[in-house]
């Protein structure tokens, strides 16, 4: 089917736009995603015959899907807010960092496996923001202390924030999570493995790299694994919270190894010996961290049985609250299909797990006095002045990709992309599409509301294996969301690097490079075989 080149050029201007703005002009994606949005429907009502109903009713799709994304985000903050506000991360953080005398061990278990597990139940930037200043503070300088843990944990990133950026893509493109979980998570698997030796690299070099690498091997398998065996039994919500608590458990056996025990050749002083001690905080202690940690381990156990559980499963779905759509048709005959099982599950979400969860541990710390008057107030505070800007961004861009969908606009830059690129090259475009989505708009789950139906539509044009090639766009877009700008200014700002950003971006581009090539030749070989 021919495409007339106007219509290539007018189907890409909508995300190419939002990108020049948030890159060529600094703006952010709660800005640039509302502008995408409007050139969006102008050239869907002024060229692919939109009508009101058309547009109408694919708000009505985006926002059953923006309710998914947004209330993860925002309930994802809400328990952070919740811990850190108790001085939980603190002493989660300090237990952490007083395990082993070898510093590339320490790095690799603060830098890189509790970094994933940040970013497995919350994300959004938080494991650069917690653990920069952390690793500040075990010895290393304020540039490394960015650049670990913003290498370290790409690969938790479409598994993370309780799989926001996977739910994201599922809904883009109508795919049944159990098809899309597994070869997505063999790339991530994969590239836990690459983003681990990196980060020993970008702290101690090759002697990093050959310190670090049994430690690697064996906590990335576990990682991996775990993470590859729950996302393939439709518990991926929880499938990089768990692997990265796997690996943090596995770390404690590893930090026993006699190649770990003996003294490395550089040895900070380590954090206080006795790891489990409520030290002061602002005149007040933080609490232990069994306590700390214990609003992460009911997070688990709420996820596992509302979401593993079919029984449990099966009531909760009583309360869907039901969205029939119809099907539309363009002037120029586009169809969309109906979508008559649109539906918002409220009380079994995956948002929720994590509200029940935030509501449960706050009231053990208060009962536990860990909380000061005026407390509560702060952690609402900070929940919504952290959650507003991402969830604009979200809306916006996910109401833009519906709205390029549902007028054929994707299916226009499917049918060039198709002619124009052989399939045995795809990865590498493919790749490049997830990376770029992600560099400019700022976050993997907006290159996945962007880019996923194009490069599902793409893949079927060529015969390729769809879930795979949708397996490399969020995995090239996690790897590639540690670029965005906002995120290195918050890790910059925690390490006194303010106005550095420049400095951070030049040295993190080296890294997701690699780490981009590698999901490339990956998925290029998979691709081959599959």
């Amino acid at each position: 089917m021919s495409v007339a080149p106007i219509d290539i050029l007018l189907s890409a201007l909508p995300p190419l736009f939002v990108l020049v703005l948030m890159v060529g002009f600094n703006w952010g994606g709660s800005k640039a995603g509302p502008a995408g949005w409007f050139v969006a429907l102008l050239i869907a009502l002024l060229r692919f015959g939109a009508t009101l109903e058309v547009i109408g009713y694919a708000q009505v799709s985006s926002f059953a899907l923006t309710f998914d994304v947004v209330y993860i985000v925002w309930s994802a903050l809400l328990l952070y807010h919740v811990v850190e506000q108790a001085g939980g991360m603190g002493s989660i953080a300090r237990w952490f960092t007083a395990l082993t005398r070898d510093d590339v061990l320490r790095v690799l278990l603060v830098g890189w496996v509790f970094a994933s597990f940040l970013q497995g139940v919350g994300g959004f930037g938080l494991p650069v923001a917690v653990v920069s200043p952390l690793l500040l503070g075990l010895g290393l300088t304020p540039l490394v202390a960015v650049l670990v843990p913003s290498v370290a944990h790409g690969w938790a990133v479409t598994f993370g924030s309780l799989s926001s950026s996977f739910i994201a893509l599922v809904g883009v493109t109508g795919m049944d999570p159990a098809v899309l979980a597994p070869p997505s998570a063999v790339l991530l698997g994969a590239g836990g493995f690459a983003c681990g030796l990196l980060a020993a690299y970008a702290y101690a070099g090759w002697r990093g790299v050959r310190r670090g690498l049994p430690a690697v091997l064996v906590l990335g398998a576990v990682m991996a694994v775990i993470q590859y065996m729950l996302a393939s039994r439709n518990l991926y919500s929880i499938a990089a919270v768990l692997a990265a608590l796997a690996g943090l458990i596995v770390g404690l056996w590893v930090t026993r190894w006699p190649f770990y025990r003996r003294a490395a050749e550089i040895t900070p002083e380590a954090a206080p010996a006795n790891p489990s001690a409520a030290a002061p905080r602002n005149g007040r202690p933080m609490p232990p961290f069994a306590l700390a940690i214990s609003g992460y381990v009911i997070l688990v156990v709420l996820a596992i049985v509302m979401k593993g559980i079919p029984a449990v499963g099966d009531f909760l779905a009583r309360f869907l609250v039901m969205t029939p759509v119809p099907e539309v048709t363009t002037t120029l005959g586009w169809v969309t299909p109906a979508a008559p099982d649109l539906s918002l599950d409220i009380v079994g979400h995956t948002g929720s797990v994590l509200l029940y969860t935030s509501v449960i541990i706050h009231v053990i710390f208060r009962i536990k006095g860990f909380y000061r008057p005026g407390d509560t107030g702060i952690i609402v505070r900070d929940t919504i002045k952290g959650s507003i800007s991402p969830a604009l961004g979200v809306i916006s861009m996910v109401g833009m990709a519906t709205i390029m969908s549902n007028v054929g606009m994707t299916r226009a830059l499917a049918e060039w992309l198709s002619q124009a690129v052989p399939p045995g090259l795809y990865a590498f475009v493919s790749t490049l599409i997830g990376a770029i989505g992600a560099f400019m708009t700022g976050s993997n789950t907006n290159s996945n509301t962007v880019f996923g139906g194009l490069q599902m539509e793409t893949a079927a044009l060529l015969g390729l294996n769809v879930a795979l090639v949708l397996g490399i766009q969020t995995t090239a877009a996690g790897i590639a969301s540690v670029l965005a700008p906002a995120k290195i200014i918050v890790g910059a700002s925690t390490v006194g690097l303010s106005g550095q950003e420049g400095l951070i971006m030049r040295k993190l581009l080296i890294y997701t490079v690699v780490l981009l090539l590698f999901v490339a030749v990956l998925g290029a070989a998979l691709l081959r075989i599959i």
